[in-house]
């Protein structure tokens, strides 16, 4: 299905060409005046959450939001307390946020990423950079995963030179279905980063399963959302 981007912490760096990007978007949001501080959220007090919570939905606004369907979809919830919440204020304002579950004994993954539409553009690199330095410093914390990539090698391989016809064809379908899903975006934004990609599989016990499978994925994603009546009866059901 495509591959998770995962992060080393022990072995990241800035340094280096690949790196250029991040390293100069991670400098001019510094020059901009951010503070950013990293946090297992029992750290924080009933007054910083219920802000983080409050900001978080209105940054959200009205749009539905794809790309996470294997979030928690909640923030703040006191069975929660070692998710990891990174924050980012520009003189004393709250601009932008990060939230980690943990993942495994040594392992964050990202769950959520919500910034102040007017903030500075490189603030996500910033947070995760500085998420990274924390986990491999005070957290104890070996591995990141960032996202999820869909198909991410066919997206690496039909942009190559060379490629085939039926690659590029198949890339060409992937960018054009990035402007619903967030396929193309994903890819771009994660590999910034100098991950190891790791595949990710669909499993099923039969082709007939397909479409139940499918249908559950698209509405994870909110491409189709049940009607509220009958959602209430399923729950009366349940």
């Amino acid at each position: 299905m495509g591959d998770e981007a995962i992060v080393e912490t022990g072995s990241f760096s800035l340094a280096g060409r690949p790196m250029r990007s991040v390293r100069q978007a991670v400098k001019r949001v510094e020059r901009a005046n951010y503070e950013v501080r990293v946090r297992r959220a029992n750290e924080f007090t009933d007054a910083e959450m219920n802000e983080l919570v409050t900001v978080a939905s209105a940054w959200r606004g009205g749009a539905v939001e794809r790309g996470f369907s294997m979030a928690l979809s909640r923030i703040g919830d006191p069975a929660d307390p070692d998710c990891v919440i990174v924050t980012a204020h520009q003189n004393g304002r709250l601009r932008g946020l990060l939230h980690f579950v943990p993942w495994g004994p040594d392992g964050l993954s990202l769950d959520l990423m919500r910034r102040d539409r007017s903030a500075d553009n490189g603030l996500n690199e910033l947070l995760i950079v500085r998420l990274i330095e924390a986990a491999r410093d005070d957290l104890e914390v070996r591995r990141v995963s960032l996202n999820f990539a869909a198909f991410r090698s066919a997206l690496e391989r039909g942009e190559r030179i060379g490629a085939g016809p039926v690659l590029r064809l198949w890339r060409k379908l992937l960018v054009f279905l990035s402007r619903w899903w967030q396929i193309e975006s994903l890819y771009r934004f994660n590999v910034k980063f100098r991950p190891e990609w790791q595949p990710r599989f669909l499993s099923f016990p039969s082709t007939r399963d397909l479409p139940r499978i499918a249908f559950a994925a698209m509405e994870a994603e909110a491409f189709f959302v049940r009607p509220r009546r009958l959602q209430r009866m399923l729950r009366r059901d349940n």
